[in-house]
């Protein structure tokens, strides 16, 4: 029988889990891979979102403290669940590589095999890659030019209809997946798809403990994401590893896991057995304010942002992540195309920079009071002098542009004249 828990409760603990009710400064509380390692990894999306969701829970952390970790490769730009990419701690990078690779590899081979590449002629490339590496990180037009003529070729029209227009691009893949080549940062900087390519001065797979079985390693998996996340339910875990439901249930059943109940959320979620003793306790109150990042994991993981805020606003209508980019009933919002603020474990409104004034617009679904306000103000003139000053752009993912930033300022600016 699940274990009833107000969603209250479960609110306040997904709020400190996610490392926002007591965020530590930098130069406090150890590294950012220690952050990562207790609160998640962020995703990038091409934007400046991976920088927000990390300041968040790191305050006055400036642009170049996490470049510099991701060039040093305490934290490493990988590819992960979903053949997503994300940050992760350098220690969990052999776990979460092989993971990519078992969702990966054998589409990756029947493409390889559609367009007549032999496993022969990708090794040679890949030899060919990582020699050429030794001289430095090249970018991947750089390292096109730079390889011996006729090491790769285009695949034509063939190519295009698999969407794979060279053999270089796969070659990159399977050399990132067996460890010989890494990525890191073209001009220093994660807000960008664009990547350099290194050979890491040690594999990251000699002497790690990965797990041979399949099912072993998507349970290691399960294991970190409920200890980032949890409670949560199966689905939810299956949606963000990217697991069928069956296979995210074998991954479960590997894990100390015990059911509990979460009025407005699940009938049935899962938490870490040991975590069962807090979450049943009552959390200390957080008033916490936090302008989160856009797709922050604190709403990403677990079914939409209204589980955060207050009944009375569900029906208020935000800007959606789909085709058209919609606007749709909180209560109905699984992605929001826009940034949530926060006061301790509650949604209160949303945020964008408004990039022709360089200021934060604040929308809050009801009036602050007085000493709120103030408060408010302060963390979103800090976040906008952030953004206007050492980012220099407001981009959330890398087809935005600066006239989707301001059609956003514009419409939470209006959401605040109602309030």
């Amino acid at each position: 029988m699940p274990t009833p828990i107000p969603l209250p409760r479960a609110r306040a603990f997904w709020h400190a889990r996610a490392g926002l009710a007591s965020p530590v400064p930098m130069g406090a509380g150890g590294t950012l891979a220690d952050l990562l390692a207790r609160t998640g990894w962020p995703r990038t999306l091409g934007g400046v979102d991976v920088y927000l969701a990390v300041r968040a829970r790191r305050p006055g952390m400036n642009r170049e403290e996490l470049d510099r970790a991701v060039v040093a490769m305490d934290v490493q730009v990988i590819p992960a669940v979903r053949g997503c990419i994300y940050v992760v701690p350098r220690p969990q990078v052999p776990l979460v590589l092989r993971i990519a690779e078992d969702q990966a590899r054998k589409r990756l081979d029947r493409d390889m095999e559609k367009v007549g590449v032999p496993a022969a002629e990708i090794d040679a490339i890949g030899d060919a890659v990582v020699a050429t590496l030794g001289a430095g990180a090249l970018g991947t037009d750089a390292l096109r030019k730079a390889l011996p003529a006729g090491t790769v070729r285009s695949l034509g029209e063939l190519g295009k209809k698999t969407g794979v227009s060279s053999t270089l691009p796969p070659a990159l893949r399977y050399l990132e997946f067996a460890g010989r080549l890494e990525r890191t940062l073209p001009g220093g900087r994660l807000d960008s798809e664009r990547y350099a390519w290194r050979v890491p001065a040690r594999n990251p797979f000699d002497d790690a403990n990965v797990p041979d079985d399949v099912v072993e390693r998507n349970a290691a998996l399960a294991h970190l994401f409920f200890g980032h996340a949890g409670p949560v339910t199966m689905k939810d875990f299956g949606g963000w590893a990217g697991l069928s439901d069956r296979d995210a249930k074998a991954a479960m059943a590997r894990v100390p896991l015990v059911p509990v109940s979460i009025e407005g959320y699940a009938t049935e979620a899962w938490v870490l057995e040991e975590d069962l003793p807090r979450l049943r306790e009552p959390a200390a109150p957080s008033d916490t304010v936090s302008l989160v990042a856009f797709e922050d994991n604190l709403l990403a993981l677990r079914g939409g942002p209204a589980l955060f805020a207050d009944p009375v606003h569900h029906g208020v209508r935000v800007p959606t992540w789909s085709s058209g980019h919609r606007t749709a009933p909180l209560a109905e919002a699984r992605h929001m195309a826009t940034r949530a603020l926060f006061v301790g474990d509650t949604m209160v409104g949303l945020w964008e920079l408004d990039p022709d004034a360089g200021s934060v617009v604040l929308g809050t679904f009801s009036p602050l009071p007085a000493a709120l306000r103030e408060r408010v103000e302060a963390a979103a003139a800090d976040t906008a002098a952030f953004l206007r000053d050492d980012l220099q752009n407001a981009r959330s993912f890398s087809l935005d542009t600066v006239e989707q930033v301001r059609e956003r300022a514009a419409t939470i600016r209006a959401l605040g004249a109602s309030a």
